[in-house]
């Protein structure tokens, strides 16, 4: 079963789609304000797909970059606007857009 794009994800499946474990994704949310988890009733963490470009980003920071807590800590303080979204439904119509080029190339001939 899969979720909705949108959809909440728990702290396992958001740890496994970024091969990170989850305590170090609970570590770096006590490090930045920015990640939000929803906690419910049964006190599970729940994560936003906004939080899951957030924690990618922290990833990349911190894994390739080489960047120190504290150096993300300045870096995201400088760009206070920075926003972490996808661009998932543009590259969806565009891909429908070529696949109808395409269609239409094949149906020509």
């Amino acid at each position: 079963m899969n979720k909705q794009i949108d959809a909440l994800k728990t702290i396992g499946e958001v740890s496994k789609e970024l091969n990170t474990p989850s305590h170090i994704i609970r570590f770096w949310e006590t490090k930045f304000s920015k990640l939000k988890s929803v906690k419910r009733k049964n006190s599970h963490r729940y994560y936003s797909k906004e939080d899951i470009f957030f924690l990618k980003y922290l990833k990349k920071l911190i894994l390739e970059d080489g960047y120190t807590i504290k150096g993300v800590q300045k870096h995201l303080e400088k760009d206070k606007n920075l926003k972490f979204v996808s661009h998932e439904e543009e590259y969806l119509e565009l891909l429908n857009e070529i696949k109808t080029d395409i269609n239409n190339i094949i149906n020509e001939k």
